[in-house]
């Protein structure tokens, strides 16, 4: 089994952002009707969240915001930082990884290393073992940069389906060597079996585009390209099953009380999921925080935005930073991690419109 502890990873700085437009869920009253808005509401508990879709931000500018944010603030020496993970299945291009253009805005020494992680929401619990490894193996700070942002919508266009659970949000995640740190401890496990309960099936290679073309004709083609398919029942099940089967694996095996935590720091998938899964692991739901109403479901970004929205609000003198991470999702992946972080040092999420500008155009590749 996937358990590790490890030593001498230090979580020195958190800090999350968002895209400077919002969205509230009462937007859609006359689109979905009022009576279906309250009851999505009810359920899903989103009462607000911040899109990209309109500024065309993506979520490397909000990762980069986010990572400039901790370097600045606490005047880091960015020759230090021997590694950077971009977590996220939002990358800007097809090739190259977005790590190493994130390095190069950053600032960052030709020695770093750097590379992309696609996975979903379950990226962050993911890059923080990855993060503590390469702090194991000689790294003296690593940056972890995970973040969420949908599709560019065009002028006009009328969504089908219910597109008020997702908003879009980034995170940088600062980690350095120190031989006091507390442990960096947990569990990942996959599901590789159920990976068509969630999935964009017809975007990669196994489907390709041109032959979808050929088949469907251009605008089915575009509208298999663009699927993203979700089981919702089937991810319930799996939200209360097996997410529940390994926080207890884990709980067991590491000995935890939960008194000992002062949050959970879990994806924010929905106000019902996190509520019942709350009742079956037995976490009081007060120590949960629940940033999807104010943010919706921001993915991978959903556990550092928890993070910073309970630490940055609140009176923080007393408080330890001991916090479970818990992340789950399309793959099927899942994942609990155990962190201490630096309260002080966890940022309040602010907002950003600024968009990179990579210097391509469509006629420079003609």
């Amino acid at each position: 089994m996937a358990y590790f502890n490890l030593k001498n990873a230090k979580i020195k700085a958190v800090a999350a952002s968002v895209p400077d437009d919002v969205e509230y869920t009462t937007d859609y009253n006359d689109l979905f009707g009022k009576e279906h808005v309250k009851k999505f509401i009810m359920s899903t508990g989103v009462q607000r969240r911040f899109t990209a879709h309109r500024l065309g931000v993506t979520a490397s500018d909000l990762c980069c915001a986010a990572a400039e944010k901790i370097l600045t603030e606490l005047d880091y020496d960015r020759s230090k930082v021997d590694a950077l993970i971009f977590a996220s299945s939002s990358r800007d291009y097809l090739q190259p990884v977005t790590a190493t253009i994130l390095q190069d805005r950053l600032g960052l020494s030709d020695e770093c290393m750097c590379y992309d992680v696609p996975l979903g929401c379950s990226a962050y619990v993911y890059g923080l073992h990855l993060a503590a490894m390469h702090i194991n193996s000689g790294c003296r700070s690593v940056l972890l940069l995970s973040g969420s942002t949908g599709e560019q919508l065009p002028d006009g266009y009328v969504p089908s389906e219910i597109p008020m659970l997702f908003g879009n949000g980034g995170s940088a995640t600062l980690l350095e060597y120190d031989e006091m740190a507390a442990p960096v401890y947990g569990l990942l496990r996959s599901i590789g079996r159920d990976f068509k309960m969630l999935a964009s099936p017809f975007s990669g290679q196994r489907h390709p585009f041109w032959p979808m073309v050929q088949q469907f004709g251009y605008e089915t083609a575009c509208a298999y390209r663009d699927m993203f398919h979700m089981e919702g029942m089937d991810v319930m099940r799996f939200s209360l099953k097996e997410v529940v089967t390994m926080i207890n694996d884990f709980k067991e095996r590491f000995a935890c009380d939960y008194d000992e935590y002062e949050i959970l720091a879990c994806h924010q998938a929905n106000k019902l999921i996190i509520s019942n899964l709350a009742r079956k692991i037995k976490f009081p739901l007060a120590k949960i925080p629940l940033s999807i109403v104010d943010y919706g479901n921001t993915g991978c970004a959903s556990i550092p935005l928890a993070i910073c929205e309970h630490y940055a609000n609140k009176d923080i003198a007393q408080d330890t930073g001991k916090i479970l991470t818990c992340g789950f999702g399309i793959g099927l992946s899942l994942g609990i991690v155990g962190i201490t972080v630096e309260p002080q040092n966890c940022f309040s999420v602010f907002r950003v419109k600024e968009r990179y500008d990579d210097g391509l155009s469509f006629e420079d590749y003609r």
